[in-house]
């Protein structure tokens, strides 16, 4: 198979997202031969294709289908040019779409990090962070995902991985989170009882949508409408070889558990990568590797045996447009 790619410089519109509108962002490519086009595309948003493919994935459990995600999906700055970039924001930001124009463009995993700050200049005790950064209020990301559940019937999953500052020996503070999420989300959110097996047609029976999943065990026992903790296999690498190598491993070991998993699809920068590769970033970084994983996601083991799959500046890749088909091609397999 002849496979390629061709790298422009030209900067697209950034355009506001709504549903119902024309999935086509107005942005067209033609495969021209002998002035004869054969074939076009455009760059398009997929904000209903889970309910758009009900028929095909509607009985297959969510563990079994392909879920296109975002890692660090809150850590997220609209970039503006080499202006709006600095060296500290380089290795802060691992999106460039909002919360809610990530899941317009079709993302329905996102990979979230709280930390707890006494003060703050707001009141917002709750923030998004980015390791041990601060990078916005978790009230925008919350809104943004009730916003869009309210929209649409397409189901979501919030993984509440990781709180890096603010709870160690603060048990009250998960409670104080937990309440929040349900003072805010509840209507949507998707019973435990549901887990592990559940098909899409049976949450949309109980006219629920959101999935929370809450890395710590403890808490998440104690409330009816939390998920357990959801597997993220992540390999800390930074060669596309050992990249390969450990997501490869990771469909076999998790491919057949039956249960929900996400492959964390980034390179991972070193500590000390921000003063002796100040140019480079976590975009930078990113663009290595998202050509790749969309071509290595093609692999039929790949594709069948893959869960969850979380990538930075998902734009990048096509792995959206990927889990659409693969799961079509899944539902013929079954």
């Amino acid at each position: 198979m002849t496979r390629g790619y061709i790298k422009s410089d030209y900067r697209l519109e950034r355009m506001p997202l709504r549903i119902g509108q024309d999935p086509c962002l107005g942005y067209w490519i033609a495969y021209v031969r002998n002035n004869h086009v054969l074939l076009t595309n455009c760059l398009q948003i997929h904000p209903l294709w889970m309910e758009n493919s009900k028929n095909v994935i509607g009985e297959i459990p969510l563990h079994a289908l392909m879920i296109p995600g975002t890692h660090n999906s809150g850590s997220w700055k609209e970039y503006d040019g080499p202006s709006s970039d600095t060296v500290f924001l380089r290795y802060l930001v691992n999106q460039d779409e909002s919360v809610y124009n990530q899941l317009m463009h079709g993302i329905r995993y996102l990979d979230i990090r709280v930390g707890y700050y006494t003060s703050s200049t707001n009141g917002e005790k709750f923030w998004v962070n980015h390791n041990f950064y601060r990078m916005r209020p978790l009230s925008s990301l919350i809104n943004d995902v009730k916003k869009f559940a309210q929209e649409t019937k397409e189901i979501l999953i919030l993984d509440f991985h990781r709180f890096p500052v603010g709870f160690d020996g603060r048990r009250d503070r998960h409670g104080q989170l937990v309440e929040y999420i349900d003072e805010e989300l509840n209507q949507f959110m998707v019973p435990s009882s549901f887990w592990p097996n559940a098909t899409p047609n049976e949450i949309w029976s109980a006219n629920k949508s959101i999935i929370i999943s809450y890395s710590d065990t403890r808490t998440a026992q104690q409330y009816p409408n939390l998920w357990p903790p959801l597997p993220q296999e992540w390999g800390d690498k930074r060669t596309l070889p050992d990249l390969k190598s450990f997501l490869n491993e990771s469909i076999k070991k998790r491919g057949v558990k039956g249960q929900i998993w996400a492959a964390m699809a980034e390179f991972t920068p070193k500590p000390l990568d921000i003063v002796l590769r100040p140019t480079q970033g976590l975009r930078n970084m990113a663009q290595s590797v998202n050509i790749p994983i969309t071509y290595w996601y093609h692999d039929k083991i790949w594709f069948t045996k893959s869960n969850v799959i979380a990538s930075d500046f998902f734009l990048g890749n096509n792995l959206i447009q990927m889990s659409i088909d693969s799961n079509y091609k899944r539902a013929k397999c079954i």
